[in-house]
């Protein structure tokens, strides 16, 4: 028995089959992931039209449309990033830009010593009493706030005192 089995036609037949399935398989493959290679057309009567210029494709805009387009997507974008730039303030702007301190500059007033500082402090706390003085006296509906619930103060009716003269 030195000679190999034979197989049955079935078993030939089918493993022609099987043969035949992994080459197709191993075309579509080499085919898909070298699309350079291109298509082979062995078939003389295969013909093919243009997908452009199909009397159903879409028309194609013009150069001058395409520019136009483009120019009005720029200015898009540019308004976009102003409007970002406006509305957030918090992200701040990218300069390369070089400047010179603002307060060190040979024309910036000078500064205030600290008794000036001081001064203009109690002319401001000052003045800031003054305004809520002169609210209280200008609108008595506001009434008067008392700020601890548990307080003492108290008060009583002028006109009701035991003091008070006698009305008719």
């Amino acid at each position: 028995p030195s000679a190999p089995k034979q197989k049955s036609a079935e078993e030939a037949e089918y493993h022609h089959l099987v043969l035949t399935d992994a080459d197709a398989l191993k075309r579509l493959a080499v085919d898909y992931l070298h699309p350079e290679i291109g298509v082979d057309n062995t078939d003389p009567t295969a013909t093919a039209r243009c997908y452009f210029d199909r009397p159903s494709a879409p028309q194609q805009e013009t150069v001058e449309d395409a520019e136009y387009r483009q120019a009005v997507l720029a200015d898009a974008t540019s308004l976009k990033k102003l409007a970002v730039d406006y509305l957030h303030p918090e992200v701040g702007v990218v300069s390369f830009a070089t400047a010179r301190c603002y307060f060190d500059r040979p024309s910036a007033p000078q500064q205030q010593s600290a008794d000036e500082a001081d001064y203009q402090n109690m002319a401001l706390e000052d003045s800031s009493t003054l305004k809520k003085l002169a609210i209280d006296f200008f609108h008595p509906e506001i009434g008067v706030a008392i700020s601890s619930p548990k307080s003492t103060a108290t008060g009583r009716c002028y006109f009701k005192r035991p003091s008070a003269p006698k009305q008719k």
